[in-house]
């Protein structure tokens, strides 16, 4: 179970932040001077959560500074997936199940037109309902769960910034369906925004 939820938590980190189209924000998206986000990453199996701080330095003239620093505290059996989620060398769901990567793809290109209230159909038989606003880390946000009719006992929230480039979603909350309970298996959230201008 814990490679399993360590699997996971490296798809979407990896989505979110490894792949350009997939960022909640491309790096032209963020002002001069450095964007820092750190996020808590929680799972079942984990006693303290691990820390993702990820910097944004804009340089100006399409320069930028990308860094990425991962912590976390545990016993020697639950910081055994850990280097998987520093060395990004897992991207498969449990047993090898998928995450439909195209229906999140369409989801992400279109969260520009997200509303509060709204339910979405997505590529595929997807959906993605209970769209709420919510904030996060003092950030404006719209919130709903991305249901995967290839995968019907697992659900996932997602967050979309709508008012400050973040990297990676301000919100990822995997649950599965368990005795017709949904029990959190993963949690990542954005805890710490700041920006700091350049000096001068």
């Amino acid at each position: 179970m814990m490679r399993k939820t360590i699997g996971l938590a490296v798809m979407l980190v990896l989505m979110a932040v490894g792949v350009t189209a997939a960022a909640q924000a491309d790096l032209s998206a963020f002002p001069v001077g450095t964007t820092k986000m750190v996020y808590s990453i929680v799972t079942e199996e984990m006693n303290d959560p691990e820390m993702l701080t990820i910097t944004v330095v804009s340089h100006g003239e399409d320069q930028y500074t990308l860094g990425m620093n991962v912590e976390a505290s545990g016993t020697a059996d639950q910081l055994g997936g850990f280097g998987f989620l520093t060395m990004g060398s897992s991207l498969s769901y449990g047993g090898g199940q998928d995450v439909s990567y195209s229906a999140l793809q369409a989801l992400i290109d279109q969260r520009s037109h997200l509303q509060p209230g709204g339910d979405y159909i997505l590529a595929g038989g997807g959906s993605f309902k209970d769209i709420t606003s919510v904030e996060i880390a003092g950030i404006q946000c719209l919130q709903g769960s991305f249901l995967d009719p290839k995968n019907e006992d697992t659900k996932t929230t997602m967050a979309f910034s709508l008012t400050s480039p973040v990297y990676v979603f301000p919100l990822i909350r995997v649950e599965e369906l368990r005795s017709g309970e949904w029990v959190t298996t993963l949690k990542m959230e954005l805890t710490d925004y700041e920006f700091t201008a350049p000096e001068g």
